[in-house]
């Protein structure tokens, strides 16, 4: 095997038998589970999944993100199986950078848990917090509901002669 770091190595196009090894079949099944996983969350899967609203929004966010990243990876991978080469997409570099996207994108993900998620939490809890007291009130009615205004017709404004 060469060197799987070099650019020339990176720029060829996999011979027929070159295809399956076993990088690219991992590679094949991360990038399948992935896909289908993600359009699972993104199509209502993470009401299922996830109860809090919180969090479902940004997996339904975070997983349309990913399904194109996977997308992507799988298009690579089976213009490299159906051994055709339009614009050398079946160099092995774009499975790389594909993977290299996947990791980038699971770093920005555990960045925002780690840093904007908790701001996020705390003024999510807030604001339901203050939802919950202003619905409901001990007495059983709400003080500063609005009264029901009658409908009917609109009182028309005569004009006077003079």
């Amino acid at each position: 095997m060469d060197n799987p770091f070099s650019w020339d190595y990176q720029t060829t196009v996999p011979g027929p038998d070159d295809v399956f090894g076993p990088f690219s079949t991992a590679y094949l099944i991360l990038f399948t589970i992935g896909f289908i996983g993600s359009i699972v969350v993104y199509n209502d899967g993470a009401r299922r999944l996830l109860r809090d609203g919180l969090q479902r929004r940004f997996a339904q966010r975070a997983s349309g993100y990913a399904m194109v990243i996977f997308g992507m990876g799988l298009f690579f991978f089976l213009i490299r199986w159906l051994q055709i080469n339009p614009f050398t997409f079946g160099a092995r570099i774009w499975m790389y950078l594909s993977f290299l996207s996947l990791a980038g994108f699971a770093l920005a993900v555990a960045n925002y848990l780690r840093t904007v998620y908790p701001r996020e939490r705390e003024a999510y809890e807030s604001r339901k917090t203050r939802q919950h007291y202003l619905r409901t009130h001990p007495s059983g009615s709400r003080p500063n509901a609005l009264r029901a205004v009658p409908v009917g017709r609109r009182p028309v404004r005569r004009r006077l002669r003079r």
